[in-house]
C-alpha cells in the first residue's frame, strides 16, 4: 500500500511541475522524425511520407506518461517547399495535452549536395485535467478544486535545418507561450539542437554519430549516441540500409537501445527501449517502449549527389 502511495505521489508531483511549465512530449526515435520537433524539417526526404509513434513511459506505474504522435509531410521540387501536418496526444497522469500544428519549410540550396531550409508552424495546443473523488484541506488548491477543467491556446515553432555532409538543425518551440486560468496550456519556451553525420565503414556498413541537447526554461538536456546501419548498397535512400541498431545516453540519468528494419522501399518499422539509471531506477522497473512506423506514398530513388532543392533551382 505505502509503494502505491509512493507512486502517486511522484507521478502527481511531475504532473504539477508540469503544470507550471510544460516541457515538450518525450520521444527517443524523433531521430527519424524531426518534423514533430522542428517544422524545417517538413519534407526533408524530398518525398511524401506518414509517420506514427507511440510511447510507454514507465510501464507498470500508476499514471506513467504515454504518447501518441505522428506526421504527414511532402516535398514539392518545383516550389522548393516542404509542407507537413503534425499531431501529437500526451498524457501524464489525469492530464491529458493534444497538439495539431501546420508547418512549412523553403529549401535553399547550397551548391549541388546541400541545402538549408527555414521552417514555421503554428497550431494548437489543448490540454485537459480529469481529476475525481476526494478533497483537500487547501481550499485554493487548483489541482483539486478545479476537478475538471480543459483551456487551449496557440502554439508556433520555428526553426532551421543544414542537410549536407552532416547534418545540422536548431528548432524554438512555443513561441506563443502564456499563462492559463488553469495553468493547463502554459508551455515554457523549448530549444532543441542536433547533429548527425553518417561515415561509411564498408560496403555494407555505414555509422551514424548523434548527439542533441534540449533546453527550456528551468531544465535541460543533452543526448549523444550512435546508429549502426546494416546492408547497405549503393542507393541514397534509407531503405539501402535493411536493418539498424543504436544506443543514446542521456544527461538526465537514462539511456537507450533503437533497432529497427526497412521491411521494403516504402516501410519501416522501428522498436526503442528506454531505462532510468537515477532515482526512478527502483520505481519504474518496466523501462520505456516506443514503436515507430512509417510509410513512403511516393518514395524516390535517386543515385546521383544532386540535391532536388538543386535541380529546381538550376531550371528557374
Amino acid at each position: 500500500m505505502k509503494s502505491k502511495y509512493l507512486l502517486f505521489a511522484v507521478v502527481f508531483s511531475m504532473n504539477t511541475a508540469v503544470s507550471v511549465a510544460q516541457s515538450d512530449f518525450d520521444l527517443t526515435q524523433r531521430w527519424f522524425n524531426e518534423t514533430l520537433y522542428n517544422p524545417a524539417s517538413a519534407g526533408n526526404n524530398f518525398s511524401t511520407g506518414v509517420f506514427l509513434h507511440t510511447r510507454l513511459q514507465w510501464v507498470g506505474v500508476t499514471g506513467a506518461p504515454s504518447t501518441h504522435a505522428g506526421t504527414f509531410d511532402t516535398y514539392v521540387e518545383d516550389l522548393r517547399s516542404g509542407f507537413g501536418f503534425t499531431f501529437a496526444a500526451d498524457k501524464l497522469g489525469p492530464v491529458s495535452s493534444y497538439n495539431t500544428r501546420l508547418a512549412y519549410a523553403f529549401y535553399i540550396p547550397i551548391g549541388e549536395k546541400a541545402v538549408l531550409s527555414l521552417g514555421l508552424s503554428g497550431g494548437i495546443l489543448f490540454r485537459n485535467r480529469r481529476m475525481s473523488g476526494g478533497g483537500s484541506e487547501n481550499p485554493n488548491d487548483p489541482a483539486l478544486v478545479y476537478g475538471n477543467v480543459s483551456d487551449y491556446s496557440p502554439d508556433f515553432d520555428f526553426g532551421f535545418e543544414f542537410k549536407g555532409p552532416f547534418k545540422l538543425g536548431a528548432s524554438i518551440r512555443h513561441l506563443a507561450a502564456q499563462p492559463s486560468k488553469y495553468n493547463l496550456s502554459k508551455h515554457s519556451i523549448n530549444v532543441w539542437t542536433y547533429f548527425s553525420s553518417r561515415f561509411n565503414l564498408s560496403e555494407s556498413l555505414s555509422l551514424e554519430p548523434l548527439a542533441a541537447a534540449l533546453f527550456n526554461e528551468s531544465s535541460y538536456r543533452v543526448e549523444a549516441g550512435a546508429l549502426l546501419y546494416f546492408f547497405k548498397t549503393e542507393r541514397r535512400n534509407t531503405y539501402s540500409d535493411r536493418f539498424w541498431l543504436g544506443a543514446l545516453y542521456r544527461t538526465d540519468n537514462s539511456f537507450a537501445l533503437l533497432a529497427g528494419v526497412n521491411l521494403s522501399p516504402k516501410i519501416r518499422l522501428g522498436y526503442s527501449f528506454d531505462y532510468a539509471t537515477g532515482d526512478l531506477s527502483s520505481i519504474a522497473k518496466g523501462g520505456t517502449h516506443e514503436l515507430f512506423l512509417s510509410f513512403y506514398l511516393n518514395r524516390i530513388f535517386y543515385k546521383d549527389e544532386t540535391c532536388p532543392a538543386y535541380r529546381s533551382y538550376r531550371r528557374r
